[in-house]
């Protein structure tokens, strides 16, 4: 059976008080318990803090594990400076995860983008300017009866739009045939 040193919650709503308790780590925070050793006010001031210092030192050399609380509470009164004094071993520090590398997060298109502008050095790029059309291209594409006098807000390097056609692609579809008759089944 592990056991635990931990803290457990006591009062009303809004007013909590706590006691230090020695509980099998299965048991839930304000369940059963082995042994009461202290107890925590911290809505005092200043924060009441009362720890039976033989019972947490029994309990720890038996292998009781604290919370981080109540490892806190310990340091303040003093009796996990005497516990790592008797176990150096107990001075390492436990962590709840492991620390990891902070890397910035990079979407796929700024990772490419990132990766691109790593392998090609840095050279401005050119864009190609567009070149003029002939004079002879933009005449066959002008209709007939317009000319670059007539309309005097266009230039020749401008393209006419294209004319609408007065003829449709297709046929509008119309549906007679089933539209106004409804099918009755006589059975």
């Amino acid at each position: 059976m592990t056991t635990r040193i931990r803290l457990r919650r006591m009062g009303s709503n809004k007013r909590p008080f706590y006691r230090v308790v020695v509980a099998d780590q299965r048991s839930p925070r304000d369940g059963r318990f082995i042994e009461i050793i202290g107890r925590y006010h911290p809505l005092n001031d200043p924060s009441v803090i009362e720890i039976d210092e033989d019972r947490a030192l029994h309990w720890l050399m038996v292998g009781a594990q604290p919370s981080n609380q109540v490892r806190n509470l310990m340091s303040k009164v003093g009796i996990w400076e005497r516990f790592v004094a008797q176990r150096p071993s107990a001075a390492a520090p436990i962590s709840s995860k492991p620390d990891r590398p902070v890397r910035p997060k990079l979407s796929k298109k700024a990772q490419a983008k990132a990766a691109e502008s790593a392998e090609a050095p840095e050279q401005p790029v050119e864009t190609p300017a567009p070149a003029p059309e002939p004079e002879s291209a933009v005449e066959q594409q002008e209709p007939e009866g317009s000319s670059p006098e007539a309309e005097p807000g266009r230039t020749d390097t401008e393209a006419p739009a294209p004319a609408a056609s007065t003829e449709p692609d297709e046929a509008p579809r119309t549906d007679t045939a089933g539209a106004d008759v409804q099918e009755t089944h006589e059975g």
